[in-house]
């Protein structure tokens, strides 16, 4: 038996757990990063006295020649380095996202909460997976010639973001005038749910935590059910610019921690009109359908698979 420890490290939570032979995670546990100097100590805590052979990492930021500096925590993580630390023969590292888009072919229905109405993606055809946390990222699946999927990720969080309409280009010019730039993970994500409430308000105040602002808006505080509406049209307006690119007729996958957190705040209608409104497009992205994953810690499973070089089921 082979043994394999897998990591999905955030910016915010380590996802830890354990695949024998390429099987589905088991033994899953989530460590706060916070409380941790290292990724190594944190992977030692969770492993004990157990030993394994094998390791595959995700982090939330950019991997290159077996580094990341993760975006959102100043951290690096070497692939040199963790296999020394836990005295392991191989360390795959990959983009979070990366994983993400790795774990698609092994999702079920019940692993996914349909936005669009009917949720039927062409099942050969590129999907899309993006989501906001602590950050934003987002990955493409694309299927291989001979069978299987090849996953294909970047920084799309830090793409510039663009205003649709005038209220939006009056939201995102108060964002500028603090940080210049303002990214797609400027506005879409945890801190940006926030952000977007300030600019809302139109008041110089502190921004609230974003539980906050959804637990106004479940109370229905009209500042928060507008700032959340303008969060689900940003999040839209990505979704549907890497709809294009990939042609993802296989469906657009929404992940990240926040979602889940905004439950029933998370305005369905205004993403849905958003994700078409491209003009000439919008006939093709109304064939391309929407759906939040649910699965937690669903980034574990493409772990798994990258870590045995297992690919997934073919299209």
């Amino acid at each position: 038996m082979t043994l394999a420890l897998l990591c999905d490290v955030g910016g915010t939570n380590i996802r830890f757990a354990l695949s024998r032979d390429g099987g589905p995670p088991e033994a899953a546990a989530v460590l706060a990063a916070d409380d941790h100097p290292s990724f190594e100590d944190a992977a030692r805590r969770y492993l004990g006295e157990t030993r394994v052979d094998l390791a595959a990492v995700a982090v939330a930021g950019p991997v290159a020649d077996g580094r990341a500096a993760m975006t959102n925590r100043d951290w690096t993580i070497d692939t040199a380095a963790v296999a020394e630390a836990l005295a392991v023969e191989r360390v795959r590292l990959c983009n979070d996202f990366e994983a993400q888009a790795l774990a698609l072919p092994f999702l079920g229905d019940g692993d996914l909460l349909p936005v669009s109405d009917g949720f039927r993606p062409d099942a050969q055809a590129p999907k899309v997976v993006l989501g906001p946390g602590t950050g934003f990222g987002a990955a493409a699946l694309l299927p291989e010639p001979g069978g299987g999927w090849r996953a294909v990720c970047g920084e799309a969080g830090h793409m510039t973001l663009a205003a649709a309409n005038e209220t939006e280009a009056m939201l995102l010019a108060e964002l500028r005038q603090d940080f210049g730039h303002v990214s797609v993970e400027r506005v879409v994500s945890g801190a940006g749910l926030a952000l977007l409430y300030r600019a809302v308000s139109g008041q110089r105040m502190p921004a609230p935590a974003p539980a906050e602002v959804t637990a106004r808006a479940a109370a229905g505080e009209p500042l928060a059910i507008a700032a959340i509406g303008h969060f689900s049209r940003f999040l839209a307006t990505a979704a549907s610019d890497l709809a294009l690119v990939f042609a993802a007729r296989g469906g657009v996958y929404l992940s990240g921690g926040i979602l889940p957190r905004l439950g029933a705040c998370f305005d369905r209608a205004a993403y849905l009109d958003r994700f078409a409104d491209k003009g000439r497009f919008r006939e093709f992205l109304q064939t391309v359908p929407s759906a939040i994953v649910t699965r937690r810690a669903s980034a574990l499973a493409g772990l798994a698979a990258a870590a045995f070089r297992r690919p997934g089921p073919a299209p």
